[in-house]
């Protein structure tokens, strides 16, 4: 077996782990809206740390990004959700990063297809613009962070791309989930 499927066996373990533990332990049963907006405001200011850390915790499970943006938008309102819900969601992704290609490594950068490989050279050669591009439309979402963590892009410019990606949409989403709320 070479190093590579061994990078990937060791990352499906790690993640199937944190799953099963968050089973166990009972961490995904609350991780409803309302199990999120109730832990974020009993914690009063460290409510925030709350959601960073369970944003980061979802978006290893598979939980999308815009789940935990909405939900910062219906308990801290359009304002302050919007700018935690950018901060957290950049934590969440920078955190996966680092974990995926801790332990998976780059094995999408030696991709040998044709179709794909043009897809990641263009990746490796604009890779802040091909990012922006890829966070306004498809955001935080477990299977993006995971691919561009296991291509050749740096750490540096994916999270450049992630905060200006992002941003624009998760401050819409924010905004919209706080105002909804305001108007109840």
């Amino acid at each position: 077996m070479n190093r590579t499927w061994v990078r990937l066996t060791l990352l499906a373990a790690f993640l199937v782990g944190v799953y099963v533990i968050g089973r166990v332990t009972g961490f995904t049963e609350q991780l409803t809206v309302e199990g999120i907006r109730e832990s974020m405001r009993a914690a009063g200011v460290g409510g925030f740390f709350v959601f960073a850390v369970t944003f980061a915790v979802g978006q290893l499970l598979y939980i999308p990004g815009f789940v935990f943006v909405a939900v910062a938008g219906l308990a801290y309102g359009p304002v302050w959700g919007s700018v935690a819900s950018v901060i957290a969601a950049t934590i969440s992704v920078g955190i996966s990063f680092i974990i995926v290609r801790t332990i998976g490594g780059q094995p999408l950068k030696e991709i040998k297809r044709p179709f794909l490989k043009k897809w990641f050279d263009r990746l490796e050669q604009q890779p802040l613009r091909s990012m922006i591009v890829i966070r306004l439309f498809l955001w935080a979402i477990p299977p993006v962070n995971y691919t561009l963590a296991m291509s050749g892009v740096t750490f540096r410019d994916y999270m450049v791309a992630a905060m200006i990606g992002m941003t624009p949409p998760f401050i819409l989403i924010s905004v919209l989930f706080g105002l909804g709320v305001e108007l109840l």
